[in-house]
């Protein structure tokens, strides 16, 4: 049953990262470049809006305007492709307000450095600093909270397939805890913890290849372990 039902899972939580990690860079970029303090302010607080609404409340409103008021993307016998448009908006909305806030907390935060004012001072546009100098060294923390919230996006997904009638893990779920079905409730938390454990080591593997000052660091600890070794 798990095994049925884990690749729409894993389509839809996956499509719904990477819609969130595009807002949450819309977000961070926009906040950053806004030529007014006013909308810069504004934008800032649109992950709090976000993180506030409930992923039920979300998908309702999605299928109402999208669907019955609109007519933009059908709910019913919708094909594959359209079938995605709203989950993964219900998903992703939710997930991008995280990712945003911690995104802009590091621009910030990378922006006040030295080597960012010598950008700066050399005649750099915006544009080009923040791209070239900062966006670099602010993607390690965001990229660390992507690697926990993608857990998350299991739990998200069982109030979005119960919503959209989608079957998959959240699906399976949601029947599992109505029947009282203690193994399919096993195997769900032990997948998940599963998950976890995957995306973390991936997520470690990864943040020295975006960061050298990581790749220095585990070499330092190479060598010193080596010593030790060997001594």
């Amino acid at each position: 049953m798990l095994g049925e039902a884990l690749p729409a899972t894993l389509l839809l939580a996956s499509l719904g990262l990477v819609v969130a990690l595009i807002l949450a860079v819309l977000i961070a970029g926009l906040s950053s470049l806004a030529p007014f303090a006013w909308l810069r302010d504004g934008l800032r607080q649109v992950p709090g809006l976000f993180v506030a609404v409930p992923v039920f409340w979300l998908g309702i409103l999605l299928i109402q305007v999208f669907s019955f008021g609109l007519g933009w993307v059908p709910i019913v016998g919708a094909d594959p492709v359209a079938g995605l448009v709203l989950p993964v908006l219900t998903l992703a909305v939710p997930i991008s307000a995280p990712l945003a806030q911690v995104l802009v907390r590091a621009i910030d935060q990378v922006q006040a450095q030295p080597f960012v004012t010598v950008v700066r001072a050399k005649g750099a546009p915006p544009l080009w600093v923040l791209t070239r100098s900062v966006a670099r060294n602010a993607a390690v923390p965001t990229l660390t909270i992507a690697g926990v919230l993608f857990g998350e996006l299991v739990g998200g997904a069982v109030v979005t397939e119960t919503v959209f009638g989608r079957t998959g893990i959240g699906r399976l779920t949601e029947q599992a805890v109505a029947n009282q079905d203690i193994p399919v409730l096993q195997g769900v938390v032990l997948l998940s913890a599963l998950g976890f454990v995957i995306i973390s080591f991936a997520v470690d593997l990864v943040t020295p290849l975006i960061d050298p000052r990581q790749r220095a660091v585990a070499s330092a600890s190479t060598r010193r372990t080596l010593q030790e070794a060997t001594a």
